[in-house]
């Protein structure tokens, strides 16, 4: 590849693809958005393609070269500047050395001069400026823009100066930037900075991903068009008897209340967790005779932890007794976290130790009479404390998603007789998407919706945020926005439409009140409204709908 170059056409038109955060799992909504992608600017045939870093999630080579098989089919001059999650291994930096040269970092269009310098450190180093200068004036180039990785306000600050007086000096018209997973226009001076939202359907906030398509009919003058990622949605019917609508909540409360105030909000779907366990069983069974008398009901009942301190097995009175509430009140699914325990304890080299093996007995002895009944078994993954090294010590077990599949085999293993998909996966979507630092870049959502997908009983659902309180980042806050700031759904949309995901009970578990009612409730409305709704673009929270 050299330097791009050919007669100017009017108007000058260019896509940028960029955050898509592929993985090395087949078969995610990343993998449908790539696809879509290189159909639409096949479609589309602007004068070049603009690849703007964090195409992979995590640098590795199989994404990567996934990625370069696409673009090889773009019918368009592509140029690519990386992202700083290119460099989170540098197993697939190899593949890319020949789009990163410097020379493969220019597209010239007569007087239009588009460079792709490389901030994937988050910095401007000073190779960069310095080809930044000799591209400036080498070129008879009387219009520049620029398109990379980092916007300005991302840049370290010694950086963002630098570039900032350097767009002032040469005049650029146009900056073009991903990284921030938001769209977003300001000027600096007389250049327009866009950042772009991206095309990954886990990530991009405020709406749906997409491309998008710049285009300038003359000089300093541009213009931005969304090209939004639109599959098919498909929310109804869900995998439930007797056409029960999907959406309800979890209560970590008195779980008289719940039911009563489940009844009143018209929720078909409940999971009791109760705080203690000094509440009334008759006005339990009351309550939920009500609930029931009103139509169907899904019941789920959350149990307590099981874990081990180090010495002994923690947790086991309190899950008989749990139990003993659950199957009174005539659950159809019992939900229990995977053994608290640390990883190293529980596997050596994917190899079962004496304490997993403890644990296997223990979960076969308490579920193996209720799931032989019946009752499913659904069991939830935990997450690490925000920034646990991958290789930590500490790492909680089952928090990697084939540690966690393994040990639902376990338990499906030890208990003999049992029918067919009643044991399975609670997936918290939260717990999956906050799972410590690096595994959250390792394993994105993608890869629990495809890996877990038709394995699963149940859903807890909420945002990731900051807790309103101490500031630091939390499960369990409402969702205000389909498409939130650190999950958004529509990834989670497309594996519920195409059925990669079991299209099981939603709770909501938000733990503030107030937020729960209005997460559940703006789900509620979501599904009420499935017969409106055919296409991605048809969904509600979009910033123009």
């Amino acid at each position: 590849m050299t330097d791009h170059q050919q007669d100017t056409p009017s108007p000058i038109r260019f896509i940028l693809l960029a955050d898509l955060h592929l993985s090395d799992t087949p078969g995610t909504a990343a993998h449908s958005a790539l696809d879509w992608a290189v159909e639409t600017i096949n479609q589309e045939q602007p004068d070049f393609l603009a690849v703007a870093g964090d195409m992979t999630t995590f640098g590795t080579r199989p994404a990567t070269a996934r990625i370069l098989a696409a673009l090889e089919c773009v019918q368009v001059p592509a140029l690519f500047t990386p992202g700083n999650a290119e460099l989170r291994s540098d197993a697939g930096l190899p593949l890319l050395n020949h789009w990163l040269m410097p020379a493969n970092r220019h597209f010239q269009l007569g007087a239009l001069s588009a460079l792709f310098p490389d901030t994937s450190t988050g910095t401007v180093p000073v190779a960069e400026r310095q080809w930044l200068e000799e591209m400036a004036v080498a070129r008879d180039a009387t219009r520049l823009i620029l398109i990379t990785h980092y916007p300005l306000d991302a840049l370290a600050s010694e950086s963002a100066a630098w570039l900032e007086s350097w767009l002032a000096t040469r005049r650029v018209e146009l900056l073009v930037t991903g990284h921030r997973h938001i769209h977003r226009h300001r000027r600096l001076g007389a250049t327009t900075e866009i950042a772009c939202r991206g095309l990954d359907p886990d990530k991009a906030i405020g709406d749906l991903p997409g491309l998008s398509l710049f285009e300038s009919p003359r000089p300093g003058e541009w213009s931005e068009r969304l090209l939004p990622w639109s599959p098919p949605i498909e929310l109804l019917p869900a995998d439930l008897p007797r056409d029960i609508h999907p959406v309800g909540w979890s209560i970590h409360g008195d779980p008289v209340d719940a039911a009563r105030e489940t009844r009143e909000f018209g929720l078909c779907c409940l999971e009791l967790r109760p705080r203690y366990m000094d509440f009334s069983r008759p006005a339990l069974a009351e309550e939920l005779a009500r609930l029931r008398d009103r139509g169907p009901l899904y019941l789920s009942y959350h149990l307590p932890n099981l874990a081990w301190d180090g010495s002994e097995f923690k947790g086991e009175e309190e899950i008989r007794a749990g139990l003993g509430i659950a199957l009174e009140a005539g659950v159809d699914s019992l939900t229990m976290h995977v053994p608290r325990a640390r990883a190293q304890a529980m596997e050596e080299n994917e190899r079962p130790t004496e304490l997993y093996s403890s644990f296997q007995d223990l979960y076969a002895r308490l579920f193996g009479d209720p799931v032989r009944s019946g009752v499913r078994l659904a069991i939830e993954n935990v997450h690490n404390p925000p920034n646990t090294p991958v290789d930590s010590p500490e790492l909680e077990f089952a928090t990697q998603i084939d540690e966690y599949l393994r040990w639902i085999d376990a338990v499906q293993n030890a208990i003999t007789g049992t029918p067919s998909g009643i044991i399975g996966a609670l997936l918290d979507v939260g717990h999956a998407r906050n799972n410590g630092g690096d595994l959250d870049n390792m394993q994105p959502l993608g890869d629990w919706y495809a890996r877990v997908g038709s394995r699963i009983l149940g859903y807890h659902i909420h945002q990731v945020g900051q807790h309103p309180e101490t500031g630091k980042t939390a499960n369990h806050q409402a969702i205000t926005h389909l498409f939130g700031k650190r999950i958004s759904y529509a990834g989670f949309l497309w594996a519920w439409s195409t059925r990669q995901i079991a299209r099981a009970p939603l709770f909501v578990e938000v733990r503030q009140a107030e937020g729960r009612r209005e997460t559940a409730a703006r789900l509620k409305r979501l599904f009420d409204d499935a017969h409106r709704i055919d296409r991605a673009t048809d969904l509600p929270d979009r910033e123009n709908s």
